[in-house]
Order: structure tokens, then sequence, then C-alpha cells
């Protein structure tokens, strides 16, 4: 099997683990909503920001260094593996240390005990990442993919029966457990037909590894805290029950897009990465990318905004109604965001990764400070705040990084964006009407 059969197959195996992944998880989530307070999943919102910032700390930015390097020595990989599992041992033993602060910032007590039981996930990821690196590396996702389809499953049966015998938190708190470990479990069992990490270190031998990590690592921080300081600031402003409302909301919001876009980024961003000299080809598959997903996402989420309470009572219920107008600002924001994301595949096709770096350290000075000021009007100044946002980044979003990468002009660019709306909208206007008449 050549290269190319073996990314297309690649792609097909990430496909179907994404999908089915992203509808179990929808699915659990639907159930969940029914059993759980609101005030549960704004507390296990809390603990995943921290859990994910250290498991993203934990791997060193080593993992991108491993697919980067064309030849890695089997000390080099024992030796990073060693590292990583300490480093993940060292991050726990802080996170547990500061759990008590994290709960006393927040107000919630629970999060002293719950943040360390979670936690033990960071040192149960160490043991399965390199494995996982290196499947990807090889290109083998087939792997991957059956190993997270099942993960996802037992985690989604843990959490139906937990939640329906009333463990309330608990029933995010141990599917989320199970589900790391039988990933790691099975990176662990299936890797070691490929590799066997040997009893040895030698940081020097590592050196350009952590010093390439350490850059890789950095950007991510920087975008880790832009997903998440409505998390942060909200938790503590408005509360765990508002959180919970806002989070599942906006999981439910974000799916079509998490879906949508990443199997057309996956296609893309190796044909754009191919022709990146080509400066007209590359503004022209650019382009079309951008077109295609707004054709696609554009006409999903007006009628999100139009059946937002329907799509509420579906999968959440009528508990939930309240979230009816949070959900329709949340949906403009996500249409508006969902523009944005072939940028980051043009950033990469033309190897500019100090593009993205300058322009998240411009978001990470912008986010926090909207979205406190949203606050001061509540959970729906939030949103309010997050569409401003998204409407004032198109043109430096253009200028700073489109223009400059590909040389799209603004009119080219917006016509790819304004005709798939001016489409959207029609039908959203026929779709309403039709909705009002067969109501009325």
């Amino acid at each position: 099997m050549n290269l190319r059969e073996k990314a297309i197959r690649g792609i097909k195996w990430t496909t179907l683990s994404t999908v089915i992944s992203a509808g179990v998880q929808l699915l659990q989530i639907s159930i969940l909503a029914r059993y759980l307070e609101k005030s549960d999943f704004g507390i296990m919102a809390i603990i995943m920001v921290v859990i994910g910032f250290s498991r993203m700390l934990s791997d060193l930015g080593v993992s991108s260094a491993i697919i980067h390097k064309q030849k890695v020595t089997q000390n080099q990989l024992s030796t990073l593996y060693w590292l990583n599992i300490i480093i993940a041992c060292l991050i726990f033993i802080i996170i547990v240390l500061l759990s008590p602060m994290i709960a006393k910032f927040y107000n919630q007590k629970l999060l002293s005990t719950l943040i360390p039981l979670v936690s033990i996930v960071i040192i149960i990821q160490a043991f399965g990442k390199q494995f996982l690196v290196l499947f990807e590396k090889e290109l083998k996702f087939n792997i991957v993919a059956k190993i997270d389809i099942f993960a996802v499953f037992s985690g989604f049966i843990l959490a139906i029966i937990l939640a329906i015998n009333g463990f309330r938190i608990y029933a995010l708190i141990y599917p989320t457990i199970l589900v790391i470990s039988l990933k790691s479990l099975g990176y662990v069992f299936f890797g070691l037909k490929y590799h066997k990490p040997k009893i040895y270190f030698n940081l020097k031998e590592v050196k350009e590894f952590i010093i390439f990590g350490i850059y890789q690592i950095g950007n991510g921080i920087i975008n880790y805290f832009n997903s998440q300081f409505d998390i942060i600031i909200i938790g503590k402003l408005l509360g765990s029950e508002t959180l919970g409302l806002y989070t599942i909301v906006k999981q439910l919001i974000m799916r079509p897009a998490q879906i949508i876009n990443p199997i057309v980024t996956r296609v893309t961003f190796p044909t754009m990465a191919k022709i990146q000299n080509n400066t007209e080809k590359l503004k022209e598959i650019y382009l079309k990318t951008v077109y295609y997903l707004s054709i696609i996402n554009f006409p999903i989420y007006i009628l999100m905004i139009i059946f937002s309470k329907e799509i509420i009572l579906l999968f959440l219920g009528k508990e939930w109604l309240k979230g009816d107008i949070l959900f329709q600002l949340l949906s403009i924001y996500a249409l508006i965001r969902s523009i944005g994301n072939p940028i980051g595949s043009l950033v990469l096709a033309k190897g500019k990764p100090q593009y993205e770096m300058y322009w998240n350290i411009g978001l990470f000075l912008l986010i926090p400070i909207t979205i406190y000021i949203g606050t001061s009007r509540g959970i729906m100044g939030v949103a309010f705040a997050w569409i401003v946002l998204q409407i004032v980044l198109i043109m430096p979003a253009w200028y700073f990084l489109i223009k400059k990468l590909c040389g799209a002009k603004l009119i080219e660019y917006l016509i790819c964006i304004i005709k798939p709306l001016i489409i959207s909208f029609i039908i959203g206007v026929i779709i309403f009407k039709i909705k009002g008449l067969l109501i009325g």
C-alpha cells in the first residue's frame, strides 16, 4: 500500500471514528441532561479545563516532534517514553496539591476531591501516548479508530447506568476515566507489537525533541486558554449552574462544525501543502474550502436558530428550555466562527507557524477581556460578546493571515462567505414562514 492509499484509508477511518464518537457523545449528553443537574455539568467543565491543560503539558509537545522527525532511534523513543511518564507523575502531584486552591477559587468544595480523582488519567494517558503518536506517524489510523470507538461506547454504557442509578456528577467522572484508560490500554496492547520501549534514559539524546516541543507547547498553551477562557470566567463569576447550561448548550451547537470541518480540512490541508509555492492555485483551493464549508455549515446553523426550542426539547429536555435564546445566540457565533477553521490549514501548508502564534497571542489578550465584559450582562452578555468579537475579527483575519498567505483579495474572500449566507438566509426565511403557517 503506497502513501496515498494509506492517507485515503486513514481519512476514511478517522472520519468514521469522528462521526461515531460525536454521535455517541451527543446521545450521551441528551440522556444525561435528563438525569443530572446543570451544576453537575458546570463542575465537570471546570475539572476538564484543569485536566485538559495538565494532559497537554505532560506531553511537552514531543508528540509533534516524533511525527516531524524522519528518523527516530529506539533509544530516543525509549527516553521520550519514560520522560513523558515522569512528567505526567509530577504534574499529577502538582494538581493534587493545587486542587484545594482551585476549589476555593470557585467556591466548590467538591472540586478538592474530584480533581485529584480525575487527575489519575494524566498518568494513565502517558503510558499509551507514544504508541498513539507512532500509529499516527505510520498512518495506522484503523487501529486508533477501532480503539477509540470501543472506548467511547464503553464510556457511554457506564455513563447511562450511573446516571439512571442516581450517581449524579460521578456519571460524568467515572466514564471519563474509563474512556481514557481503555484508549491508553488499547494503544499499549497493540503498540507493543510494533515498538517496545527499553529501560533506557538519556536526556542528551532527545534535546532537539524537547526544544521542538517547547515551541509547540507554547503555542498550544495560548490556544488552549483561548478556547477555555469562557469556562474559567463564567465558572468564577456566574456560578456552576449557569456554567453547566452554557457548556451543554455550546457543546450541542458546536457539534456540527466539529464533525464537518475536520473532514473537509483533512483533505484540503495536504492538497494545499503540495502546491504551497503556487500562490494562485493555493488561493483557489483555500477559497473553495471556505465556500464549501460555508455552504454546508450556514444552512445547518440557520436551521438550528429557527428550530432552537425543538432541538433543545429533543436533545436536552424541557428543563433546559430557558437556554433557548442562549442557543440561538451561540448558533450565530458558531456560524461566523465556522469560516475561520481553514485558516489553520493554510498557515500550516505555507509553513508559517509564527503567523498563527502572533494571531493567537492577540486573541489571548482580547478573549478574556471580551468575556469579562460580557459577564456584566449575564450569560446572554457573554453570547453577545462572542458574536461581536467574531464579526470584528473577520477583517483582521483576512488582512494579517489570508491576504499574506495566499494573496486573496477582500472581495474574493467575502464573496465566498456572502453568497452561501444569502442562499442560507433565503432558505431559512422560507422554512420559518412554513413553520409559522403549520403552527398557526
